[in-house]
């Protein structure tokens, strides 16, 4: 209806049809956005982007500006999920689902149990330490409102207050360190159109080809 949120659904449910096939498929991450990776004999890895019905190299992945070499490194975007990681991306999901629905302080100890879950099995879900960090940000705000604080200093004397920015910060440094950066929607959407308006330039040749002679 609104025609967001294809970037997400759906790579979930071609996983879950390539899944009820046996065929091999994998769900990666990048900059707020979700695509699907292949791996074959001739060609190796290769990427599918289900919004663009296109296979994009990853120089098309890397154009949008916001992909940190350190963030490749550190498996943050670009790796090819398993099994275990792709059930991660769905507690977070669902946390969020909470967070919306319901609001974060209310629900705050459920979301923040789905995000210490997810993060066991993917350390380095991007998604799941924002929430969590987000999450420890308005319980430090609600603090500041609560004892009428100017500055978060005001209020750092207290026990609660100090483990809730401790952890909040030290949870915003590691997504830094790991090499996030933050892609403002406008920027996210050029990427996007770059895709279909730049596609010979990032497209990947030998798939679409061995596509066109196959049907």
């Amino acid at each position: 209806e609104t025609k967001k949120g294809n970037c997400h659904s759906l790579p979930y449910l071609y996983k879950i049809l390539a899944d009820e096939i046996d065929a091999k498929a994998h769900i990666s991450v990048a900059p707020n956005h979700f695509y699907i990776k292949h791996q074959n004999k001739g060609n190796g890895w290769y990427n599918t982007e289900l919004t663009s019905s296109i296979f994009p190299i990853d120089a098309w992945l890397m154009a949008s500006g916001y992909i940190h070499l350190d963030a490749i490194v550190n498996k943050l975007y670009m790796e090819a999920l398993n099994d275990e990681q792709m059930i991660a991306l769905n507690m977070i999901d669902l946390a969020k689902g909470y967070e919306k629905k319901l609001g974060a302080l209310t629900q705050k100890e459920f979301i923040l149990k789905c995000c210490d879950a997810a993060l066991k099995v993917y350390p380095h879900y991007v998604n799941a330490l924002l929430l969590k960090a987000e999450t420890e940000k308005k319980t430090f705000d609600a603090l500041m409102t609560k004892y009428n604080a100017q500055y978060p200093t005001d209020i750092l004397k207290i026990p609660e207050a100090e483990e809730i920015f401790s952890e909040m910060t030290a949870v915003y440094s590691k997504v830094h360190d790991l090499g996030y950066r933050k892609m403002p929607e406008e920027m996210y959407l050029k990427w996007l159109v770059s895709l279909k308006e730049e596609r010979n330039q990032y497209e990947n040749k030998e798939i679409s080809n061995f596509k066109s002679t196959s049907k």
